[in-house]
């Protein structure tokens, strides 16, 4: 009897590892469903992201009083993630199907989305007439913006993600690990090809002229820090060991941000960056950049800011005060410089402008230009400092302390890192409409984005 009782303990000992085993993989069978070759992914953990009121803030997203019965499981994290043809998805964990087909079908009366139907062997419906969302008692997954004529096809592709296996998910891929290793409410892994250009450029600055931009790899966690501010902490790398050398080399040029000019910014400002470097180091990284490299070319046929940027030697900020409006420019900038040679071309470029535009004596060591409604004043000061603006009133003000400055805490952050960018996340909500009151919306009461390079 001892004996068979023994045998049956032992029984026990080998299989409860492996039972654990067979549940914890289980519990993350709904990752199959992410794509290996994704070009972006992003886990969000919403406990951490909403301070444990998930039922607070996501029930008021979903329009439900009881997430709990929505039938998806929000104690697992949900992810986003970027198919290699640019396609959006979003993938979350079931907890219940049965709920899940019944929630749905409640937010179909109230003209949210179309009740669920089968097709093949899951359930699908279609969110806002552009988003098509199917789902197994696993998993989850949303898709589109998708038009009407292309949704059949989105439904295929949902399938054939719904029936993936381990083999084909995210995984076992380099940027599920990368992620894995990212601690935060939110953790994003994304190569640069998958962001807009403009977005990509202050990241990519550095990489080898000829990288593709899918080599490169962006990785941040997203965390709150104190009263309405979302703390970035990021870093750019790549997975192919040449241009990762070379990524961290040109690291070396940003130097730690001193305290010159971290008061200057104003917070009702829609964003701004602070930066310290060499100037004749820099303006190389800008060139070897498409993006920059076209910015340059165009601001380089009246003023000659190649020679201006390798003028600087020092902290940096550039901020836009109303933000970028089509064909217009609103930017503020002031640096430390360490000559002002440049002041001897002037006349030449006044000389030199374009037709239509012009550039006129403004204060001593400072003009204007003006190309139809656009302005652009800029000058030095006699300690070395160029500044400049899009109008007298802020061109004049930019080297002081701003009457409304970032807050302390922020500012501190910003002091000793390499790269910083504040995004005012009111500003942008007034200024972009419904697009803006959506993000607002999301982020709750945040008021403030700091992204500051790892």
């Amino acid at each position: 009897m001892k004996m068979k009782t023994m045998k049956t303990v032992v029984r026990y000992l080998l299989v409860l590892p492996l039972l654990f085993l067979v549940s914890s993989c289980s519990d993350e069978d709904y990752l199959n469903v992410i794509p290996d070759n994704s070009t972006a992914l992003v886990a969000i953990d919403a406990q951490k992201l909403f301070d444990g009121n998930v039922d607070g803030v996501l029930g008021k997203a979903l329009s439900t009083g009881d997430i709990d019965k929505c039938g998806i499981d929000f104690l697992s994290k949900i992810y986003l993630f970027e198919t290699f043809d640019g396609n959006i998805g979003v993938a979350a964990k079931v907890s219940n199907s049965g709920d899940l087909e019944d929630f749905l079908n409640s937010l179909s009366k109230k003209g949210i989305c179309k009740g669920t139907v089968q097709y093949e062997d899951f359930k699908f419906t279609v969110i806002k007439d552009t988003w098509v969302a199917g789902f197994s008692s696993d998993a989850l997954v949303v898709m589109g913006p998708s038009l009407p004529a292309v949704q059949a096809e989105t439904k295929r592709q949902i399938v054939k993600l719904l029936n993936q296996d381990e083999e084909h998910g995210i995984k076992n891929s380099p940027m599920f690990e990368k992620m894995e290793s990212i601690e935060g409410a939110v953790a994003v892994v994304a190569q640069a090809s998958a962001l807009p250009e403009k977005l990509a450029a202050p990241f990519t600055l550095g990489a080898p002229k000829d990288a593709d931009l899918s080599q490169i790899i962006i990785a941040a966690d997203l965390r709150k820090n104190g009263e309405g501010c979302i703390l970035i902490d990021g870093e750019t790398f790549s997975f192919n060991k040449g241009i990762d050398e070379k990524l961290k080399k040109s690291r070396e040029a940003f130097r730690p941000i001193k305290d010159s000019y971290v008061g200057n910014m104003s917070r009702n400002s829609v964003w701004g960056a602070f930066m310290n470097v060499d100037g004749k180091v820099f303006i190389n990284m800008l060139h070897a950049n498409k993006a920059f490299q076209a910015l340059l070319a165009g601001m380089n046929m009246a003023i000659d800011m190649d020679k201006i940027i390798k003028s600087i030697d020092g902290d940096v900020v550039l901020a836009s005060p109303n933000g970028i409006g089509e064909g217009e420019m609103d930017m503020v900038m002031c640096a430390r410089i360490s000559d002002k040679a440049f002041l001897a071309d002037v006349d030449y470029w006044k000389r030199s402008c374009p037709a239509g535009s012009k550039i006129t004596d403004w204060r001593n060591n400072a003009f204007c230009y003006t190309n139809g409604d656009m302005s652009y004043y800029f000058g030095v000061t006699d300690d070395m400092q160029f500044y400049s603006a899009s109008t007298e009133i802020e061109a004049l003000n930019v080297l002081s302390e701003s009457e409304t400055p970032l807050s302390e805490d922020i500012q501190e952050i910003i002091k000793g890192k390499r790269f910083a960018v504040v995004f005012n996340v009111g500003a942008y909500s007034s200024l972009s409409g419904q697009q803006g009151g959506v993000v607002k919306t999301l982020l709750g009461e945040t008021k403030t984005i700091l992204y500051v390079m790892k």
